[in-house]
């Protein structure tokens, strides 16, 4: 088992299908963060861009560790990349509070995940946070990623299996609810890295160009999800991939939000430089 995580993924291509057009969602977005390198200082700076890469690296791992078959592992990352989101917001929203972030000595208090949503002026409490935790937890309802009824033929009693390793990914739609999971949480990382603009990290022209391509890859990747989860007899699902046609509207919107920082002619110059 141990051995085969370190393979690549082979099976279904509607799976690879998925997670070709995550790849293409993250890109962007990597791009973004590596172009932002070094242009900013202060506490702020450096969360924003730490809370950017924690989250890109543990959307990645979910996206695997859903490949290989391990989905409470993976929704346990999609919580994680959750919580970095949240933060930066904060952050960008309040650049005091990376100074806070940094020197504190009781970060498990100071910014507890619902610390930080009341901070921001939301809830405590984040149902879709609190949905992901419960799949991630060993809790009862996590259980039926590995655990199983067999009733052998001719016998009335139900024997209960508990396995090791991966869930069972052909006979069950549980990989389209984790991708489903992974598709709208890594839409708020365009939204998050609107911070590098506010920061001066970096162009609204570079950020918008970033934002869209994408959006538009995410967009490719609801409509598998769609398609994946109707074909396990989830026909209420149709309408999920609608969602994301608001995307463009969102970006235009945080387009208007951010003013260009002082240096954005010579930010604009260097997106040249990388276009051609």
């Amino acid at each position: 088992m141990q051995t085969e995580l370190a393979f690549p993924s082979v099976g279904r291509d509607d799976h690879k299908a998925a997670e070709d057009s995550f790849v293409e969602a993250l890109e962007p977005q990597m791009a973004l963060l590596s172009g932002s390198a070094g242009r900013g200082d202060g506490e702020a700076h450096l969360v924003i861009r730490q809370m950017i890469a924690r989250a890109l690296s543990d959307l990645m791992v979910a996206m695997h560790l859903a490949r290989h078959g391990y989905l409470p592992q993976g929704y346990n990352s999609v919580r994680a990349a959750y919580e970095s989101f949240d933060l930066a917001e904060l952050v960008t929203k309040d650049p005091q509070e990376g100074r806070r972030w940094v020197n504190t000595k009781e970060g498990h208090k100071d910014f507890a995940p619902g610390a930080v949503r009341k901070r921001l002026g939301r809830p405590s409490f984040d149902e879709m946070y609190g949905h992901y935790s419960e799949l991630a937890h060993p809790r009862f309802q996590s259980s039926r990623f590995n655990t199983f009824g067999k009733r052998e033929k001719g016998k009335e009693r139900l024997q209960v299996l508990v396995t090791v390793g991966p869930t069972m990914l052909d006979e069950f739609p549980d990989f389209w609810f984790l991708i489903m999971a992974i598709v709208p949480t890594t839409t708020r990382l365009i939204m998050v890295t609107t911070g590098l603009i506010g920061m001066g990290d970096v162009s609204k022209k570079k950020w918008d160009k970033a934002a869209r391509a994408s959006g538009a890859a995410l967009q490719r990747m609801a409509e598998l999800v769609e398609v994946g989860l109707k074909g396990f007899g989830f026909d209420d699902v149709v309408g999920f991939a609608a969602r994301f046609d608001s995307v463009g509207r969102i970006i235009d919107e945080a387009n208007e939000a951010f003013p260009d920082p002082p240096s954005s002619e010579q930010s604009d110059q260097g997106d040249n430089r990388d276009d051609t």
